[in-house]
């Protein structure tokens, strides 16, 4: 979305992946809840923060050029991370007819709405900070 712009180089893209992955979770989290006395439903799961966390701690690195001949730069890893929705294959569990544990979904829930709740917040205070330089209101 942000792409080459100026937001493009700041932790904007990288809050972005992560409201749609919270945004993903969110939904497949409320399709395992939907479906909990289903019979032989598998509950579904979103993977995101591993894939992120090996793209901050191991980033490849990127080519920079000074000519449009040159090698094509790379993007970065962070903007290759996508959200990813797995089925979870596992046996019955307490409820012996699928593998969804509603106590456990409620759980994921919660945190889940933290987590979009903590980037959402991140995100408004981002562009309250453009909005403070565009206007040339730095606190004065």
């Amino acid at each position: 979305m942000f792409g080459n712009s100026l937001i493009g180089k700041t932790v904007m893209p990288l809050l972005e992946r992560c409201l749609d992955a919270y945004s993903l979770r969110h939904k497949a989290i409320a399709n395992n809840i939907a479906n909990v006395e289903v019979p032989g439903y598998n509950r579904v799961q979103v993977q995101f923060e591993d894939k992120l966390r090996q793209a901050l701690t191991n980033p490849s690195p990127v080519l920079l050029t000074t000519d449009s001949r040159h090698i094509s730069a790379q993007s970065s890893d962070i903007e290759k991370i996508r959200p990813e929705v797995q089925v979870d294959t596992s046996e019955p569990g307490l409820n012996g007819i699928n593998n969804v544990n509603i106590d456990q979904e409620m759980v994921d829930l919660a945190k889940n709405t933290l987590d979009y709740s903590t980037a959402a917040s991140l995100i408004r205070n981002e562009f309250s900070r453009y909005r403070m330089v565009i206007s040339g209101s730095g606190g004065r």
